[in-house]
């Protein structure tokens, strides 16, 4: 790749219809609902973003008669380098491979039928893609001053994954950012392994993944490293302390058990007491608390009811001044009167997200967004920011097949920071890869501390 060349290009093509690139089209009505708290964060199993929606400002959708195939950068491809990689979990690989030009396809849930025309006005559950598609705008006008060459396809996937796949031109993607939906992040991932394309998904948390797909990246950590990180947190805060982890019986709560006990091993943990709750009623912790000493509950629960009876019954006994409390990320959207619990209890929480607003980075990305599109930039919008940004930056780098050197660009990025790594598979294949997907591994852990929840390093 000819590193002196700063060109930069980026079309924005939806097939059924066009977006227009003028931030004043894009964004023309600021209306805003106020949530419980000031973020929502995703479940460590949930399916797409959760919670209340932030009406921002309105596309202006229309379709196109055209549907012309993506502008290109009528270059021809390099030829792929071929190197030899001893460092990668697979061994000798054939990488990296970088082109003169890259094209990458967007899919986002814009749910563009249901744009009002009269009225200007987004459909709802479309909002979040529009605030994402914003922060990747951002990040291409970053993109476009460094030497890549790279046309961006933005597409909406009301119709479903594997009917956008099928139009023209959608096969001359080297990367896929997207989809959102389940259905349709299964039906990327079983593409992915077709054609060997790199798919990135930025919102859905998978679990456990069937087969092998060395070219599947999960931006949002699982459940699983949800429940790892909190076991390394309290191993490095409060190491020989008594450790109970806590649930209902019901709704598969306890089962959660099982991500803690993996944990163990891998840190070196004293075995975690278990107390399954048969009535979330009428229950009592006192037994499970430490005369002497700290006692660190871990409640892996988001049940808004029985979180606040639990927490509420923990302060009532005589040594809540040694007992800490682990909860969920759906605790930071609890009602505002477990404030004080919270501050009481010593309560920490995991979270895929945490931005600094008083980091000098995170305050010139604000402003810069509140500059272009007059409002200040959601979740979904930093993210939005930081995965765009992140996936051109990687394609300049190694190219393509980038999720290979995933493990050498450990870096911070303005909501968290991205610590990716191979999760393997049980199937073996005949090229002796057993990789399943490459996870963010990193797992903020905050503290409520001040009235607010803060980085608890």
């Amino acid at each position: 790749m000819n590193r002196q060349t700063t060109a930069f290009k980026y079309s924005l093509c939806i097939l059924a219809l066009s977006l227009s690139l003028t931030s004043c089209d894009l964004f023309r009505k600021a209306e805003t609902t106020a949530p419980k708290r000031d973020r929502k964060e995703d479940s460590g199993d949930a399916n797409k973003p959760q919670g209340k929606v932030t009406t921002v400002d309105t596309v202006r959708w229309k379709t196109d008669p055209r549907v012309v195939p993506p502008i290109t950068t009528g270059q021809t491809p390099a030829t792929p380098v071929i190197v030899t990689d001893n460092n990668n979990p697979n061994g000798n690989t054939t990488m990296p491979a970088t082109k003169d030009a890259y094209t990458l396809n967007v899919l986002l849930p814009f749910n563009s039928d249901k744009f009002v025309e009269a009225s200007g006005t987004n459909p709802a559950k479309g909002q979040f893609a529009i605030d994402f598609y914003a922060g990747v705008k951002m990040a291409l006008d970053t993109l476009g001053t460094l030497p890549i060459r790279l046309t961006v396809n933005v597409m909406d996937s009301k119709d479903g994954f594997n009917a956008i796949s099928g139009r023209y031109g959608f096969n001359k993607a080297d990367v896929i950012l997207g989809p959102i939906e389940k259905d349709n992040i299964i039906q990327a991932i079983g593409y992915s392994t077709r054609n060997n394309v790199t798919v990135v998904s930025p919102y859905f948390p998978t679990g456990d993944v069937e087969g092998v797909n060395p070219n599947f990246v999960q931006v949002k950590p699982s459940l699983r490293m949800h429940c790892h990180n909190i076991v390394r947190h309290i191993q490095s805060k409060y190491p020989g302390a008594t450790v109970v982890m806590a649930a209902r019986s019901k709704e598969n709560e306890a089962s959660r058990f099982a991500y803690f006990e993996e944990a163990e091993k891998i840190y070196s943990a004293a075995k975690f007491e278990q107390w399954k709750i048969e009535d979330d009623i009428s229950f009592s912790p006192d037994a499970y608390i430490e005369q002497s000493g700290t006692t660190v509950f871990i409640v892996p629960s988001w049940n808004e009811a029985f979180v606040t009876s639990f927490l509420r019954k923990l302060n009532a006994s005589p040594l809540r001044n040694q007992v800490v409390v682990y909860g969920m990320p759906q605790w930071m959207d609890f009602s505002t009167g477990l404030n004080s619990l919270y501050d009481g209890l010593k309560v920490r929480v995991s979270s895929s997200t945490y931005l600094d607003n008083n980091s000098g980075e995170v305050r010139f990305f604000r402003n810069k967004f509140m500059s272009r599109y007059g409002k200040l930039p959601n979740p979904d919008a930093v993210l939005g920011y930081d995965c765009m940004l992140f996936v051109g930056k990687m394609m300049m780098q190694y190219g393509s097949k980038f999720p290979y050197f995933l493990d050498r660009e450990q870096q911070a990025v303005l909501h968290t920071k991205f610590n990716f790594n191979p999760v393997f598979s049980n199937i073996n294949n005949d090229a002796g890869s057993n990789i399943a997907k490459y996870e963010n591994a990193y797992v903020n852990i905050l503290r409520f501390q001040g009235g607010i929840f803060r980085l608890d390093d």
